[in-house]
């Protein structure tokens, strides 16, 4: 009788938890590794559904800066243990979500940085004349970066460059004869709409 009663009582459990399992909503998440990247790089997106099983279709969705509807941009299946990931690149602020059956996830928003290149065109002892280039999905002619020498109290700005056609332009600067270092950096007044601010490489002389 007791092992009876003890069995009714595994089986009574057992059904309590399992109502509790199917009761629960289905969900699935989404985050990226990092908030921000430059424009032409990519960022690494992941999540889990709730049912934690694999071979499960999970679409992405991405609603790039300035668009009012999200649309399907690539889909991906599970792995072990419910995970997804895809590799995004996007060419703007743009917003991820994840949809699994009839879920979607939170939206998460990847920023994105301009592309600086900067680089030395000629050099006297005293001056050097640098290109600056400026790269995203849109034009940035009309907008300016700031030029600045690192210098072992910090960055100190040297020029504002004003961008032209093909967002760049080319500048010339005072230069010390030895240890230089140049960069280029874009303000996010400057960047925006639909960028962050921006730093280039950094210039060095012997």
């Amino acid at each position: 009788m007791r092992q009876i009663l003890l069995l009714a009582a595994a089986l009574a459990a057992f059904t309590v938890v399992g109502i509790a399992a199917a009761g629960k909503p289905a969900t699935v998440s989404i985050s990226a590794v990092r908030p921000a990247v430059t424009f032409g790089s990519s960022v690494r997106l992941s999540g889990t559904v709730s049912n934690h099983q694999a071979g499960e279709h999970v679409l992405i969705l991405a609603r790039p800066y300035g668009q009012t509807d999200s649309t399907e941009v690539a889909s991906t299946d599970t792995t072990a243990k419910g995970a997804w990931s895809y590799l995004a690149s996007p060419l703007i602020q743009t917003s991820y979500k994840a949809a699994w059956n009839a879920v979607t996830s939170r939206a998460i928003a990847v920023k994105v940085r301009p592309r600086i290149r900067l680089a030395l065109s000629s050099r006297t002892a005293t001056r050097g004349t640098f290109t600056v280039e400026v790269s995203g999905n849109r034009s940035f002619s009309g907008k300016y970066v700031l030029v600045q020498r690192l210098t072992p109290s910090g960055p100190a700005t040297v020029k504002h460059a004003v961008l032209g056609a093909g967002s760049s332009t080319t500048f010339t600067i005072r230069l010390p004869r030895h240890r230089a270092r140049v960069r280029a950096v874009m303000p996010s007044s400057q960047a925006a709409p639909g960028y962050i601010a921006g730093v280039s490489n950094v210039w060095k002389s012997s």
